[in-house]
């Protein structure tokens, strides 16, 4: 298994998916076809499940969702549940969003509820630098 590394652009986001387990991803998320753009990220979150690090560390700082995008990560977040349950690696998060985005700060409260055994910190900020 080897890194995955996709730069962002004006429409897709960022991902560093590292096998030691420092997951970061963020930026603008509205490509044309969120769950093709998706599709690699997940399936390597998928490999990842089958030999993760023993703990995993998730760096999120999104700007912008669009709806499908949200959808992707709910997914993504699903995963992370069932890898916590799974007992193989302990995931903890850090997400950074603009404090005037309630919008955003929404959407995580709504993931948080449905992933409730991850641990969570958030981070309201006067800017989302891309990281």
């Amino acid at each position: 298994m080897q890194d995955l590394i996709k730069h962002g652009s004006e429409k897709t986001p960022h991902f560093k998916l590292n096998t030691n387990g420092d997951l970061r991803f963020g930026g603008i998320s509205m490509p044309e076809d969120a769950a093709s753009f998706y599709f690699d990220i997940m399936d390597w979150i998928s490999d990842y499940y089958r030999t993760p690090c023993p703990k995993t560390f998730v760096t999120v700082s999104f700007r912008y969702l669009n709806s499908s995008s949200s959808s992707m990560v709910f997914k993504i977040f699903h995963a992370f549940k069932r890898l916590q349950d799974s007992g193989k690696s302990t995931v903890k998060c850090i997400w950074y969003y603009e404090k005037t985005d309630q919008g955003m700060a929404d959407y995580i409260e709504q993931i948080q509820s449905h992933v409730d055994n991850i641990e969570f910190k958030l981070h309201p900020t006067d800017n989302i630098l891309d990281q």
